[in-house]
């Protein structure tokens, strides 16, 4: 468990065990510290120190209490001096120090690689978001224009319809009127004629007989044409077909990115293999 650095030095009992000795095994303030480095048997000894000093962690081979001082790259592990000699004698040895350096340059040389990359791809990826959401307007923009065409011109048919009708029953009612105007006009005869006979029943017979003659030819002369059919129209309702409306747009291509995280073979094979994709426009209307 690591020691936090309030720990009592292990040599004064007195100061806070600051110091880890990795030789020594060992908790030391730091005037224990200055001291124990002032000692010739011990001025190379090397210290952890801060919060991070963990004596659990054996920094010696436990077999010979030695010092690490190589590293086995046949065995990936790091070895002491009677270790290299005894049971990695004929292994590939670096010196552990020089290991730990480059193993740590090429860490950080990968880590920095890999940010930029990141970078790059994050660079790439709002570059191409951006292009995408443009290209969405510009389509969208283009189907309203489309659509918009399609109903002024649909609007002017419309318009066209309506005027028509309105002149023909503009026609139709004055044809219509004008004839009303002929029946009401010998209605307007007939009743006069009526109140006269009436008037006449008074009269002589001679002279009834002879007003009679001329008031029949009177009535003769009318000539009562016969009522015309009634004028009619009628409004036969065309239903386009889907494909028909279909037919007066364009088609849209979406195109699928590719997936950056790697997936498993089973994963991959799942997938369906085209990745371009159109729609047709379908009108809601038409079922």
């Amino acid at each position: 468990m690591a020691q936090a650095a309030a720990s009592t030095c292990e040599i004064c009992t007195a100061g806070p065990g600051e110091h880890y000795c990795q030789q020594c095994d060992q908790l030391f303030c730091g005037s224990c510290k200055l001291s124990h480095l002032r000692t010739k048997i011990s001025k190379n000894h090397t210290f952890l120190s801060g919060p991070s000093i963990n004596k659990e962690e054996k920094l010696f081979c436990t077999e010979h209490e030695e010092m690490f001082l190589f590293y086995c790259q046949d065995c990936d592990t790091p070895v002491c001096r009677i270790c290299s000699v005894e049971k990695h004698s004929r292994h590939l040895m670096t010196d552990l120090t020089k290991s730990a350096e480059k193993l740590r340059f090429e860490v950080v040389k990968n880590i920095e690689a890999k940010v930029t990359t990141s970078k790059v791809n994050l660079s790439k990826i709002e570059k191409e978001t951006k292009t995408y959401r443009d290209e969405v307007k510009a389509v969208i923009k283009t189907i309203t224009e489309e659509g918009n065409y399609w109903k002024n011109l649909i609007d002017k048919k419309v318009g066209s319809f309506v005027r028509l009708l309105h002149d023909e029953e503009q026609k139709t009612i004055q044809n219509i009127t004008a004839l009303t105007k002929v029946y009401r006009r010998d209605i307007e005869n007939c009743q006069q004629w009526e109140k006269k006979i009436k008037e006449m029943e008074t009269m002589a017979d001679v002279l009834l007989f002879e007003r009679l003659k001329k008031l029949k030819v009177d009535v003769d002369n009318i000539d009562l044409k016969p009522v015309p059919e009634g004028s009619y129209v009628s409004y036969r309702n065309k239903k386009p077909s889907g494909t028909e409306i279909d037919s007066l747009f364009g088609e849209m291509q979406f195109k699928e990115g590719k997936a950056i995280m790697e997936k498993s073979e089973s994963q991959q094979n799942s997938r369906p293999k085209k990745s371009q994709k159109r729609y047709k426009y379908t009108c809601e209307f038409c079922g």
